[in-house]
């Protein structure tokens, strides 16, 4: 029996110290030229000593934007990383880690240094300021080790090394090839493509639109109805207007790093028959746009910047768009400042003859939103091309939403008119504030009974 305890002691040990000291970390190099956040320094713990992971800063662009500038850093591992952070501005006690759900620890080691443990790969945001609006955070990303890289002998790739690469913004991808961003990589430029199929975009570089002004450019990746496309890996930073903007059918973004700070510097809006997963955004327009059918979105998490919706239903969308599907997601953020139709974390402003339906959120957390939690609205507005005798959305299901914090605008589900309504909305176990809603009241909601069908709180 004692020899039973001892092994059991030691298995409890070794298994506790493969969590912290076993795993392999690997620590991206900085491109020479580009210059380190001036604000915070971040080591990663790894085999016995502390690496220097690099500190990127990058400045908001836009006259309004509320959060000024971010710093971010980029790793990967297989384990709990441990870091050792030290800020040159703030004071160290007051820091915390988003998302929230997380429950990570500061241990403070002295006003400038504090050291934390992070749960396993992900995207967190690390603060040193109170208050709805942050002004600087740092942002670390960390991903999955062994790292996945391209075969060498893969055809037709092309392949950015570490260093500063200048491409111009109509870089074009053909058919079946892959382009490998490797760490280290700070590319300008943007990719685009028309009419081709089996493109990869993927590595842990940069994309940088910071050459190229708001709106008079491309999006950093567009690729026009093309079909079988993976964008994996990469960060995208100052874009000008979509980080991706793909249309075909058949893609996957996955563990993307997006930063964009323009008035108009949307997420992802993705074809057909696609997924989203395990990304980051940091946007000031919509970060997720649910416009073409059989899309997924999962494990991804998002700061919702002052313009713009975490998830955008629709922006007047033509024919019939169904099967969505939006789940386990940490929105950490949300700075809408104004009460515009189009800032809300769900939000729909639909103006065309198409329909839109079979929508279900689940399991989405929101851990800081002041503003207005749903605004489904069919209306028309200067973008679209209004019907007067059809257009809808309809089907929505949404469970399991919790805000921490309590929104100070009401709720907005509302048709236009009779033939253009919102119909068999569901709200399940929506929980604002730590209270769960019961009814209407609860739910703080304006609503018209002839233009809206079957509003169900349960």
């Amino acid at each position: 029996m004692k020899n039973k305890i001892v092994l059991s002691l030691l298995f409890a040990f070794f298994g506790a110290l493969g969590n912290n000291a076993m795993g392999k970390v690997e620590v991206y190099p900085m491109a020479e030229g580009i210059s380190r956040s001036a604000l915070f320094e971040i080591e990663v713990f790894d085999s016995g000593e502390y690496l220097d992971s690099p500190v990127y800063t990058e400045m908001a662009q836009w006259k309004t934007n509320r959060c000024k500038t971010s710093s971010w850093t980029s790793f990967a591992t297989d384990t709990m990383p441990k870091l050792r952070i030290k800020t040159r501005t703030y004071k160290a006690g007051s820091c915390r880690v988003l998302p929230r759900r997380h429950n990570i620890d500061c241990k403070v080691l002295n006003d400038s240094v504090v050291e934390l443990q992070l749960p396993g790969p992900g995207q967190y945001s690390i603060e040193f300021e109170t208050g709805v609006v942050i002004e600087h955070p740092l942002l670390v990303f960390v991903d999955n080790y062994p790292l996945d890289r391209p075969s060498p002998d893969t055809p037709d790739m092309v392949v950015f090394k570490t260093g500063i690469h200048e491409i111009g913004d109509n870089y074009r991808l053909k058919s079946n090839q892959t382009v490998y961003l490797e760490p280290g990589a700070y590319v300008k430029g943007q990719f685009v493509a028309e009419n081709e199929e089996n493109i990869t975009i993927m590595g842990q570089g940069i994309l940088s639109g910071e050459e190229y002004p708001a709106r008079s450019h491309n999006h950093m990746i567009t690729l026009h109805n093309c079909n079988n496309v993976l964008v994996e890996g990469i960060t995208v930073i100052n874009a000008p207007r979509f980080c991706v903007s793909l249309t075909g059918y058949n893609h996957i973004c996955r563990n993307l790093k997006m930063m964009g700070w323009w008035f108009s510097t949307d997420g992802i809006g993705i074809g057909s028959n696609s997924l989203v997963e395990d990304c980051f955004f940091k946007v000031n327009d919509d970060a997720i746009k649910l416009y073409r059918s059989n899309t997924v979105a999962r494990r991804c998490v998002i700061w919702q910047m002052e313009n713009g919706a975490p998830f955008q239903i629709g922006w007047n969308m033509p024919g019939y768009n169904s099967n969505f599907h939006v789940y386990d997601i940490d929105i950490i953020r949300v700075e809408h400042p104004w009460d515009n139709p189009n800032e809300a974390v769900f939000d729909a402003i639909h103006g065309c003859s198409g329909v839109m339906t079979d929508y279900l959120y689940e399991d989405i957390r929101i851990d800081n939103c002041e503003h207005r939690l749903f605004h489904i609205m069919t209306r028309p507005n200067r973008f679209g091309s209004w019907d007067p005798e059809k257009g809808e959305v309809r089907n929505l299901m949404f469970r399991n939403i919790e805000c921490y914090t309590i929104p100070k605008m009401r709720n907005i589900i509302m048709g236009h008119d009779t033939l253009h309504k919102v119909k068999n909305v569901v709200f399940e176990n929506i929980k604002v504030g730590g209270k769960v809603w019961k009814d209407i009241k609860d739910a703080n909601l304006i609503t018209n009974r002839r233009t809206t069908e079957k509003l169900v709180i349960k």
